[in-house]
């Protein structure tokens, strides 16, 4: 006889097997997406890493042809032509100079107040060109002046006519000794002219530059130098002419006077090497040197000329650039015979200098 089973029976069994069923499904279930779930993080990390990927290389083309284009920009730079026009005035608080003719020398102290009072002429600038890191440059120094007028004073000095014959004892001694009131003339003009092939090595010179950028350039040329100098005087009549103590007479004197008018005037050219260089402590301040050497004894028996210049420069704009610097100018010249030339000069130089590319 079949027993039955209560229906408060019946419900739990009929869950747990309606369990037993399902779970296995759900399992599979569970399984099934798992793998889909991993598949699919799989094909979006591949779909990352490849639009990354892509994304990357346009940045570093990017990168490499901005690369190429700087470089080909500064070698354009490079091979181009460069031109600099340089205007300076040489402020000299005192100009020494020594005059040799026929054996008499005559030493002489210009202050600057009497060369600005004088002065007929005047002209200093300097050109250079430049292509690649090859270029020319042409430097002109010119200065003429012209003095007229009367001193006071007493002058010691030797006697231009002790080498003539002819004349009274008295006027061909060594030395002669004029104390009194002077009429005195002097015509001087001086004109030095540089040129010269220059190369460079560093930086591009520029009104402003890269901060701790340099350049260098040296230089290989001649220097051209023509120089004049006339000097006369003429004693007064209350004036005391006397060689080796002895007074002379009016007479002689007029012809001492004749013969007291000197000139000295000569053309010569020396080889010229020199340097340029420059510093860039920032964009727009720049520290530079300059030391050039000319003559070394060629063109005469003693033939000698130099510049050592040191300062600092500020750009004014890309385009033009001023400047403050120390300045020493030296001649040193014997060209046999006993006549020579020689000339000091040393004080502060303004300059203005123009860029163009």
């Amino acid at each position: 006889m079949t027993r039955l089973l209560p229906l408060a029976l019946l419900a739990p069994l009929s869950t747990l097997c309606m369990d037993a069923v399902t779970r296995p499904i759900q399992a599979a279930d569970i399984g099934d997406n798992s793998e889909t779930q991993i598949e699919t993080e799989l094909a979006t990390s591949a779909s990352v890493d490849i639009s990354e990927t892509e994304e990357m290389e346009p940045l570093v083309l990017s990168q490499a042809n901005d690369e190429e284009t700087q470089i080909d920009q500064e070698q354009d730079e490079e091979d181009s032509w460069r031109v600099y026009l340089d205007l300076y005035a040489f402020l000299v608080p005192t100009t020494y100079s020594s005059t040799t003719i026929n054996g008499n020398k005559n030493d002489a102290e210009l202050p600057l107040s009497d060369v600005i009072d004088t002065l007929d002429e005047a002209l200093t600038f300097k050109a250079q060109v430049e292509y690649g890191r090859l270029g020319f440059m042409a430097g002109v120094y010119h200065g003429s002046l012209s003095s007229s007028g009367s001193k006071s004073f007493f002058k010691e000095t030797n006697n231009p006519l002790r080498n003539q014959l002819g004349l009274p004892s008295a006027l061909r001694q060594r030395t002669i000794r004029v104390k009194g009131d002077l009429d005195v003339d002097v015509d001087a003009n001086q004109t030095i002219v540089d040129l010269a092939f220059r190369y460079r090595a560093g930086a591009i010179q520029k009104p402003r530059m890269e901060k701790g950028s340099s350049s260098f350039i040296g230089l290989l040329g001649a220097r051209v130098i023509d120089a004049n100098i006339n000097t006369s005087w003429s004693a007064r009549s209350n004036s005391t002419v006397s060689v080796d103590g002895q007074r002379l007479s009016r007479e002689n004197t007029r012809e001492l006077e004749r013969a007291s008018s000197e000139s000295f005037g000569n053309t010569w050219v020396q080889p010229l090497i020199g340097a340029f260089g420059t510093y860039a402590i920032s964009e727009d301040w720049q520290a530079f040197a300059y030391l050039d050497a000319g003559g070394f004894g060629l063109s005469g028996e003693q033939d000698l000329s130099g510049t050592a210049q040191a300062g600092i420069a500020y750009a004014l704009g890309n385009s033009a650039q001023i400047s403050l610097s120390y300045k020493y100018f030296g001649l040193d010249y014997a060209g046999g015979g006993g006549n020579a030339y020689s000339v000091d000069q040393s004080g502060v130089n303004l300059g203005l200098r123009w860029f163009f590319d």
